[in-house]
């Protein structure tokens, strides 16, 4: 019978994969189990610790099973250590000779129910992000659209509200809107004002303020003044010639004449 001790002792473990892939080679750590709280008999129980992914299950039990026949196992919360009781105290004693030769233990994994490691992360976060052609099938497609089309629809009628809303505001306070409209021109709002004054009104302003701009700088240069006074100085000569001329007929067509 091996003594009890607090050392681990180390047992290699030869996992083979169903699928036919390399085996991998992994390393559980073993120690007798001796502890007053649970009360187990201290001569039967080995405490496992570094259980891999792949033996936390009914494997663990198939591997123990073949040193002696398994009468309890309790897996911890963290699911990397268990504590196994065997049946006979000859079946600790065997696995703690069998972690002495440091011989690797092949076990064959069973086939898993349900998909695991990568292929499980691949399938549960499709089952999340669910494409089109599953949701064709689920009938959710439908239900988003329809709960779409009512969304824009309540939004397309409150933004007409709110734009109604603010044109009327706007009429009321005394303010003319001028709107774009396509296709036919014209010259009335919603409620009837007249809006043609308004364009036209903006448009001599702005005539007027490019007149005053350009008669601002019409004789800027020095030649362009003394031609500016040249041609005035002509206008008043021509005029007076014209306005003695006019006196002269008007002279003479005043002379009596009594023959």
């Amino acid at each position: 019978m091996a003594e009890a001790s607090t050392s681990y002792r180390v047992l290699p473990v030869r996992l083979v994969a169903p699928s036919g892939g390399p085996p991998l080679t992994r390393y559980l750590y073993i120690r007798p189990h001796s502890s007053p709280e649970d009360g187990l008999p201290k001569d039967r129980a080995v405490f496992v610790a570094g259980i891999p992914q792949q033996l936390q299950g009914t494997a663990l039990v198939d591997l123990f099973t073949r040193f002696g026949e398994i009468e309890r196992a309790a897996l911890h919360g963290s699911r990397v250590s268990a504590v196994l009781l065997y049946a006979a105290a000859a079946g600790r004693d065997k696995l703690m000779r069998a972690t002495g030769k440091r011989r690797a233990v092949e076990l064959q994994l069973p086939e898993p129910p349900e998909p695991h490691g990568l292929k499980a992360w691949v399938e549960e976060h499709r089952a999340l992000k669910p494409g089109n052609a599953e949701l064709q099938a689920s009938g959710a497609a439908a239900a988003l659209r329809a709960a779409l089309d009512e969304w824009m629809a309540e939004w397309e009628a409150e933004d007409a509200a709110r734009r109604a809303a603010a044109l009327k505001a706007n009429e009321e306070e005394g303010w003319t809107v001028v709107q774009r409209h396509k296709g036919r021109k014209k010259n009335a709002s919603a409620s009837g004002v007249t809006v043609a004054g308004v364009a036209g009104a903006a448009a001599a302003a702005q005539l007027a303020e490019k007149a005053k701009k350009d008669h601002t700088h019409a004789d800027f240069y020095r030649f362009q003044q003394r031609e500016k006074r040249r041609n005035e100085l002509l206008d008043l000569r021509e005029r007076f010639e014209a306005d003695k001329k006019r006196l002269a007929d008007l002279r003479s067509a005043r002379k009596w004449k009594p023959y």
